[in-house]
């Protein structure tokens, strides 16, 4: 079948327009990638999980993380490092976000950095899904991620330790 050449011209315009509308942004965001949920099963505490993701920033300034939300998974997220308490190494929530340094990474992985799901709604098998997620930051970029739930046989004793609540 021949392409008239008036649709042929429209669509070599169409793909000149969107190759360039790239090149066209001012400053480089926040790139995602390898992004999984620890799995609920076999969990001492199945009522809470973690995502894990790695970022990079090719900008020239810090960007930091500032919110994470996964749907309606889970009662509540929050973005949680990893500190040391009265000689034990526990999580707590991030005060002001986590920053991805200039030409930099932060790697959120189990241990460290990681965006918290509490009070889950349903169990988390491995393999059974991928978590949708949208990462905001303070630059007003927003990444949407696809986690999917994973098995992590290397757990250690203090993941689940948090940081005693000042209430």
């Amino acid at each position: 079948m021949a392409v008239k050449p008036v649709l042929l011209a429209g669509l070599l315009g169409l793909v000149a327009v969107v190759g360039c509308s790239s090149q066209g942004s001012s400053t480089p965001g926040i790139i995602a990638g390898e992004s999984w949920v620890r799995t609920t099963d076999g969990a001492e505490r199945p009522e809470m999980t973690a995502v894990f993701v790695n970022l990079t920033n090719p900008s020239s300034e810090d960007i930091t993380m500032v919110s994470a939300d996964c749907g309606d998974v889970a009662m509540k997220v929050e973005l949680h490092e990893m500190v040391m308490v009265d000689g034990e190494v526990v999580m707590r929530e991030v005060d002001g976000g986590l920053v991805v340094p200039k030409e930099g990474h932060l790697h959120l992985a189990p241990g460290g950095p990681h965006v918290m799901l509490m009070g889950l709604n349903r169990e988390l098998p491995a393999g059974s899904e991928e978590l949708a997620c949208t990462l905001t930051f303070d630059n007003e970029q927003e990444i949407e991620i696809l986690a999917p739930v994973k098995e992590f046989t290397e757990e250690q004793d203090t993941y689940h330790t948090h940081e005693p609540s000042e209430d």
